[in-house]
């Protein structure tokens, strides 16, 4: 005699496995975008190959986590899916959180950096920072002129695509690299003495012609002065450069500080796919890991872009600002 409800056939059951894989795969990819970048890293070398076992061990925790809830309690999940999508499309039109977001955070999460990015090695000689009173002084951050400046320029570029960064801070710190890069012009100190002009009289320069002028000790402290005004952190690099005829000369550069290498993932596809798309073509992106494993990108002038290439790989002092 047969049953009046008869058992699901194998072949029902399998069909309806693979439903719900595929229904929580397409779930998990949101979530994992959003989650990804609150975790630790945990990353492994293989044959040279960095794989990110982070972002495995992650997605497959969110997709048997949803594939089991999908199993057990689907009308809930399809509530919290239909909440989901209200969310999404109330965030949406009120720019808050858009699908052009969602879009970018997703090709950032693809993102490959490997072939984009220098980590920068150092020799690093530890010396005593020269006049590091008087640089300090010179840094004034503080100077309503130098405040004043920085909130206007920080806000001057990329107002469009602004959304797109995760971090407002970034966005600022990138206008205001556009800015200064664009306005500076190279001009010596006075023969045999180290000049460290204030960035409140560097600034005062714009009435003459709207141009920056001095030397790299001079856009260091413009830079660093301008970004920590609009909370950045700052530190000033000390270097060695090599000549031409073999001798060497002094540097000075900004550094700026973005984070830690999850950071560095949306950093490098900003600045390479969304801010400076043009004047990183074919360019890889420069920055420097610290002992805390936080990321910092070289901020000179000698490329047109957050993060060019170093001009020398000694590290001879450096002053946090």
């Amino acid at each position: 005699m047969v049953s009046d409800k008869e058992e699901g056939t194998p072949s029902s059951n399998a069909y309806s496995i693979i439903l719900l894989g595929f229904i929580a795969g397409v779930l998990t990819i949101p979530a994992f975008i959003f989650l990804y970048k609150y975790f630790p890293s945990i990353e492994i070398n293989v044959r040279e190959n960095p794989i990110r076992l982070d972002h495995m061990i992650l997605f497959l925790v969110l997709f048997f986590v949803i594939f089991y809830l999908l199993k057990k309690l689907r009308v809930l999940i399809l509530i919290i899916v239909f909440a989901g999508a209200i969310i999404l499309t109330a965030t949406n039109f009120m720019n808050l959180y858009t699908l052009e977001n969602l879009y970018h955070d997703y090709k950032a999460l693809l993102y490959d950096i490997s072939n984009n990015t220098i980590e920068q090695k150092f020799f690093t000689n530890e010396v005593k920072f020269f006049k590091e009173e008087k640089l300090r002084e010179a840094v004034d951050y503080l100077n309503p002129v130098v405040r004043n400046y920085a909130v206007n320029v920080a806000n001057k570029h990329f107002s469009e695509d602004r959304i797109l960064s995760p971090s407002l801070k970034w966005v600022h710190f990138f206008s205001i690299f556009k800015e200064v890069h664009e306005k500076w012009n190279y001009v010596y100190d006075p023969h045999n003495e180290d000049y460290y002009a204030k960035a409140s009289e560097t600034i005062e320069q714009l009435k003459f012609d709207n141009q920056f002028k001095g030397d790299c000790d001079d856009h260091a402290i413009l830079m660093g002065a301008i970004i920590k005004a609009v909370g950045g952190e700052v530190r000033l690099v000390k270097t060695r450069v090599s000549r031409k005829d073999g001798s060497t000369v002094g540097h000075m550069y900004p550094e700026v500080k973005f984070g830690d290498v999850k950071e560095l993932e949306a950093v490098v596809y900003l600045i390479k796919n969304i801010y400076f798309p043009a004047e990183t073509k074919g360019k890889n992106i420069n920055y420097y890991q610290d002992n805390k494993g936080f990321i910092w990108l070289n901020f000179d002038y000698n490329d047109n872009y957050p993060g060019g290439a170093y001009q020398s790989n000694i590290r001879e002092s450096e002053v946090l600002i």
